[in-house]
């Protein structure tokens, strides 16, 4: 996390530092007034090792409430995540400071996972925090917290010095620590919508030459920026295998074995875990309007991906109408109406780093079969499937495009329609009329997919 943070950030870094020393001085002076200043020492770091993780855990976030945290089934694995070995490192201070302070090792365990507890819902509730909530973290937390207050035990034992906070302050903290865990308690049952983390299946290994392969298409869109070592192998029976890896703060995919679309995201900066996005060398810069973004990236375009601008039409829209996400740059081929099977899609953020790329290489196809199904006669068929009349359902725009079919080119209308809360889509051929992929989903559940939008 800590590097996540830092990376890119070096205004927020000055100001953490300046802010935890501040807090640490303030704390030392405050009580040196009433106990020893050796003893007052510790009060001034039990400060800073406060006001730092505070720092570190609410700020950057990505402006978005989410009202959700997931739920980690994983206890263990999460000690084996770098950042899960740094939220450790980063709570031990607390712990071990609270102990030294107070000399009270179970108020100030107490008190540590109370402080975490509410940096975690604060996270998933409070608009000026809006990170991601994840009982993960909540886990390193308080190991990192216990781990420092067991140090903590052990000093205190050996070195004897000033005395133990006095019960009445004892009591009065817990009043004010019975009430915050009571508003945590409402706002966990009443606010927050915990989701289940999807432990992935163990899934197979590729081979060294699917890695090269990987490499070489990362390489062809990146340069040397990123390699990776190993890779999944993902056998899809419907449909193209894929090869698979994480990158930092992302992942590529590759359909293999026909290397035809390689899909690359990366976590935007304004989900607030860090800068990974990817920096486009020479080409990058803050962009403002739709126009910045589209010349962004064509000229990354140019240099990593020139096919995908031979003869292609460009169009640009917002990732997200209602908030400044960014926007998506798509290059398509047209053959009059129809839309050929290259794609290109490049994401740009507000920063001018680049977050997501699609990039399907295909020549058009020289030859097509005859079409003998027309639009309306399309939407007949998409009716039928779904069982549905024209009048009860709201229609969009249809997509008139190319789409292998086995190991056929095919030309097909994609055609999508909406009743009340439900999605329905399909696509017709349109030559022999059979409907395909015929899906109903809840419009909520619907998730976006850039290479499907028409350009």
């Amino acid at each position: 996390m800590i590097e996540a943070v830092f990376q890119d950030h070096l205004t927020f870094l000055a100001f953490a530092i300046t802010a935890t020393l501040v807090a640490g001085i303030v704390a030392y002076l405050m009580a040196a007034r009433r106990i020893d200043r050796a003893h007052a020492g510790f009060y001034g770091l039990w400060a800073s090792s406060t006001i730092g993780p505070i720092a570190l855990t609410t700020w950057g976030g990505s402006g978005i409430l989410s009202f959700r945290c997931t739920i980690n089934p994983s206890v263990t694995e999460v000690f084996t995540t770098t950042q899960g070995q740094l939220n450790i490192l980063l709570f031990v201070p607390f712990g071990l400071f609270a102990v030294l302070a107070t000399r009270r090792p179970l108020f100030g365990i107490a008190v540590g996972v109370l402080f975490t507890s509410t940096v975690e819902a604060a996270q998933a509730t409070l608009p000026f925090v809006t990170r991601l909530c994840d009982t993960g973290d909540l886990v390193t937390n308080t190991v990192g917290i216990f781990l420092g207050a067991s140090t903590g035990v052990i000093i205190c034992h050996k070195f004897r010095y000033g005395t133990p906070l006095t019960p009445v302050m004892v009591r009065r903290t817990a009043i004010v620590g019975i009430a915050t865990s009571l508003l945590i308690a409402s706002t966990w049952i009443t606010v927050i919508d915990p989701e289940r983390a999807v432990v992935p299946a163990e899934t197979p290994t590729a081979s060294a030459h699917q890695v090269q392969e990987l490499n070489l298409a990362l390489s062809g869109a990146f340069g040397a920026t990123y390699e990776v070592e190993e890779a999944n192998f993902h056998n899809n029976i419907d449909g193209p295998s894929t090869l698979n890896a994480p990158l930092p703060g992302g992942f590529v995919e590759l359909t293999w074995p026909d290397k035809e679309k390689l899909t690359v995201h990366f976590t935007p900066t304004s989900q607030g875990e860090g800068t990974y996005a990817y920096w486009i060398p020479g080409v990058s810069r803050p962009v403002r309007t739709a126009d910045d973004a589209e010349q962004v990236a064509t000229l990354f375009a140019k240099r990593q991906t020139p096919w995908g601008l031979r003869d292609s039409k460009v169009k640009v829209w917002p990732i997200d109408e209602k908030q400044d996400l960014g926007w998506v740059v798509e290059y398509r081929r047209w053959r009059g109406k129809l839309l050929m099977p290259m794609r290109l899609d490049i994401l740009i953020e507000p920063s001018g780093r680049m977050t997501d790329l699609i990039a399907r290489r295909v020549d058009d196809p020289k030859s097509l079969p005859q079409i003998k199904i027309g639009e309306e006669a399309a939407w007949k068929r998409f009716d039928a499937k779904h069982n549905l009349k024209p009048s009860d359902a709201t229609r969009e725009r249809p997509v008139y495009l190319v789409e292998r079919h086995g190991d056929e080119w095919r030309i097909h209308w994609r055609l999508a329609a909406r009743v009340g809360g439900i999605s329905l889509s399909g696509t017709v051929d349109a030559t022999t009329g059979e409907v395909r992929n015929a899906v109903q989903t809840p419009v909520g559940d619907q998730t976006p997919v850039v290479e499907e939008i028409p350009g």
